[in-house]
């Protein structure tokens, strides 16, 4: 039966799909990540509630206070006095301080001490509360004192209530809803934790075969590098998807929150992260293969894949300690290691001009490539020798001639 290389790579393909599929952990770990993502970003938003909802209760001459503190909370938002936080309140009147916290549903009760304002708790008065009161006995204070000055109505109100500076900025910056710094962040775990999860499986995967033999009748069906290649988008389809599940949560959270500045400022940058982590998985997932392929047993995987995890490791750190734009930061955008993560960040941050990241992802792909075909020749010398670990230099010549 003639099955041609494309059929070939589509069956191991399927089959490493198919594993990662049935993996219960590996299920359950991508739904545990969903759910987080948006709970961490809908729930805090949904279960907030509004503004607070205080009941104040009054006695006597405080009732002057708790008028001026309900004029306060129902002015507009564009009118409220600077420092006077949103707040539902309710007053009510009472006869004693004792009365009034007995009831239910009682904050705090207002009263009037030697002419000076009193708040008095059960167990405690909100911050918010007490914000309220002090703002709006200063204003009842700086009434009291503007009249016995003999000032009309109008300058009364212009002390009390003075016209708020204009604000005029030259040059204004970009508006984000969100830190770029926080997306660059939040990319650069999934990249980091996604691309060395499935480099350490893919590494694993290459390992068992050998140590079971199951390779060598792998390979008396097929060429070695369609077997690597298969491997290598098996693994690729589940990441991109995985990371893409992940990403897409996050925006359904940030929409079920009633944060849509979020999610068009997301949107803008993760379209150029998924078009890296795609480009920046291939560039290395040969290299995963090849570093269990130079084992012969699990227990090498520990040695064999610490340059990998390095490789993994150095974008991350830089993306994370290069925030803001320099010189290094521009250079490094474009190396193709750390491109997957810098360019994208670069992009988040408004850094980049709107050419360099098609211009990084093109070198990021020659890259790839380039080190797919030296992966797939040291991948051939080395896949079939499981009695002992494979020298790189005994994997290149043996490749040479596989």
């Amino acid at each position: 039966m003639n099955v041609k290389p494309g059929e070939l790579v589509r069956i191991i393909a399927g089959r490493e799909i198919d594993v990662k599929v049935h993996d219960k952990g590996f299920v359950a770990s991508t739904a545990v990540f969903i759910v987080a993502i948006v709970a961490s970003i809908a729930l805090p938003a949904m279960l907030a509630g509004g503004a607070p909802s205080y009941t104040l209760a009054v006695l006597g001459d405080a009732r002057v206070v708790s008028d001026a503190a309900a004029d306060l909370v129902s002015a507009p938002d564009g009118e409220r006095l600077r420092g006077v936080p949103e707040t539902d309140l309710t007053v009510v009147e009472a006869a004693s301080v004792e009365a009034a916290l007995a009831r239910e549903g009682v904050t705090a009760v207002l009263s009037m001490d030697a002419g000076r304002v009193v708040v008095t708790g059960r167990e405690g008065v909100p911050d918010g509360l007490t914000s309220l009161i002090a703002a709006a006995s200063a204003h009842v204070t700086a009434q009291g004192v503007a009249r016995d000055a003999g000032l009309t109505n109008q300058q009364v109100a212009a002390l009390v209530s003075p016209t708020p500076p204009r604000v005029d900025i030259l040059a204004p910056g970009p508006d984000y809803a969100v830190p770029p710094q926080l997306l660059v962040i939040v990319f650069g775990l999934l990249f980091y934790f996604s691309v060395l999860t499935f480099g350490i499986a893919i590494a694993q995967s290459v390992v068992e075969e050998k140590q079971s033999r199951v390779v060598e009748l792998l390979v008396a069906a097929l060429p070695v590098r369609w077997l690597l290649a298969g491997k290598v988008a098996g693994n690729a389809v589940m990441a991109i998807a995985q990371v893409t599940l992940i990403v897409a949560a996050g925006l359904v959270g940030a929409g079920l929150a009633g944060q849509g500045d979020v999610v068009s400022q997301a949107l803008g940058a993760s379209g150029w992260f998924l078009a890296f982590f795609m480009l920046g998985f291939l560039m290395l997932a040969c290299l995963w293969a090849v570093s269990g392929s130079l084992s012969a047993r699990i227990e090498d995987l520990q040695s064999s894949t610490l340059y990998m995890q390095l490789a993994v490791m150095i974008p991350f750190f830089a993306a994370v300690f290069l925030p803001e734009e320099s010189p290094l930061r521009v250079v490094l955008s474009y190396v193709p290691l750390t491109a997957p993560l810098i360019m994208p960040g670069r992009v988040a941050t408004g850094d980049a001009a709107l050419w360099e990241p098609a211009i990084a992802a093109v070198i990021v792909a020659v890259t790839a490539v380039v080190l797919i075909m030296v992966g797939a020749r040291l991948y051939a010398g080395s896949v079939l020798n499981t009695a002992q670990r494979t020298r790189l230099l005994a994997a290149w010549k043996s490749g040479g001639r596989a």
